[in-house]
C-alpha cells in the first residue's frame, strides 16, 4: 500500500509503505480457533477410543499453526515513512514502532530502481547518499513499485 499526504503549508509530502493485509488480528484469532477446536475434537475422539497419544500431537499442532499465523501476522505491521522537503529526505522503517532512521540532504539523494536479470525477480527501488544505500519498498508488488517511483518524480520535481 502506497499513502500520499501533502502539507501544502510547510511544503512537504509524506509517503506511507505497507504491505497488503489479507486479514487482521480478530480474523486471525478466528481461524486459530477453528484449527483448535477441530483438532482437539479430533484428538479427544481418538483418546477415548484409546488412542491417547494422539492428544499430545493435536496440541502441538494447534501451537505450530498458532505460531506460524503470529508470524505471518507480525511482518504485515512493517512500516516505512518516506518523508520529503526542500532540503531533507527522510526514512524511517520499523514494525509497529520506528526501529532504523536515515536522514540526508534532498539534493544530495538519488533514488534509482534497479531493474533484475529475469522477469521473474522483482524490482528494487533504492535510495542512495553519502555511500550509503537504502532499499524502501522491498514488500511491495511490482504495480505499488512503479506507482511510487512515478510519485517520487512528480514530487521531486514540484520539490525543485
Amino acid at each position: 500500500m502506497v499513502k500520499i499526504e501533502n502539507n501544502t503549508e510547510e511544503n512537504t509530502y509524506r509517503i506511507l509503505l505497507r504491505p497488503n493485509q489479507s486479514t487482521d488480528w480478530k480474523t486471525s484469532i478466528i481461524f486459530i480457533s477453528i484449527i483448535a477446536i477441530t483438532c482437539l475434537a479430533i484428538g479427544i475422539g481418538f483418546a477415548f477410543a484409546g488412542a491417547t497419544m494422539i492428544l499430545p500431537f493435536a496440541g502441538l499442532e494447534v501451537i505450530f499453526v498458532g505460531v506460524c499465523v503470529y508470524l505471518v501476522m507480525k511482518k504485515t505491521y512493517k512500516q516505512e515513512v518516506i518523508t520529503l522537503t526542500q532540503e531533507t529526505l527522510k526514512i524511517e522503517k520499523g514494525e509497529g514502532k520506528i526501529d532504523q532512521v536515515w536522514e540526508y540532504f534532498r539534493m544530495w539523494s538519488f533514488v534509482s530502481v534497479e531493474r533484475p536479470q529475469h522477469p521473474w525477480y522483482p524490482a528494487h527501488i533504492v535510495v542512495t547518499s553519502k555511500g550509503e544505500r537504502v532499499p524502501i519498498g522491498d514488500f511491495l508488488n511490482e504495480d505499488e513499485k512503479e506507482e511510487l517511483v512515478s510519485n517520487l518524480e512528480r514530487i521531486i520535481q514540484e520539490l525543485q
